[in-house]
């Protein structure tokens, strides 16, 4: 015979379950705390660049490199990896692969020639 569990001991089943899953995705979510990187970026390519780091649609954008020019940027990042959107002036968009960080670290990011061939415009909106 099947046994009915009430709506009131229901309830207190799914609060526990619920607090439970809350502190098993502590792990996951972003620190608290910010910290310091630098990224080099070389721009190889003949467009300027406008250069933002990238997590889940939020962008902080960095700064501006002109063609052929290279500059280095501090910024605090929350998490434990970062992509860089790289916006060519008047070509659109393209997007790093994540890259793995660690408080202090030291980034290059190297813009080649061909790198805005598969620039979107729909990224940079």
């Amino acid at each position: 015979m099947a046994r009915i569990i009430p709506p009131s001991a229901w309830c207190c089943l799914v609060l526990a379950s619920a607090a439970c899953a809350s502190q098993g995705q502590q792990a996951l979510q972003p620190r608290a705390r910010d910290y310091a990187l630098t990224v080099e970026v070389q721009n190889q390519n003949y467009s300027s660049t406008t250069i933002y780091a990238y997590r889940d649609g939020f962008r902080d954008r960095l700064g501006s490199v002109e063609a052929a020019d290279t500059k280095t940027f501090a910024f605090r990042w929350p998490t434990y990896s970062v992509r860089f959107l790289i916006n060519f002036l008047a070509r659109g968009c393209v997007i790093t692969e994540s890259l793995s960080v660690d408080p202090g670290d030291d980034l290059l990011l190297v813009i080649r020639v061909l790198d805005d061939e598969g620039a979107n415009r729909s990224l940079c909106r």
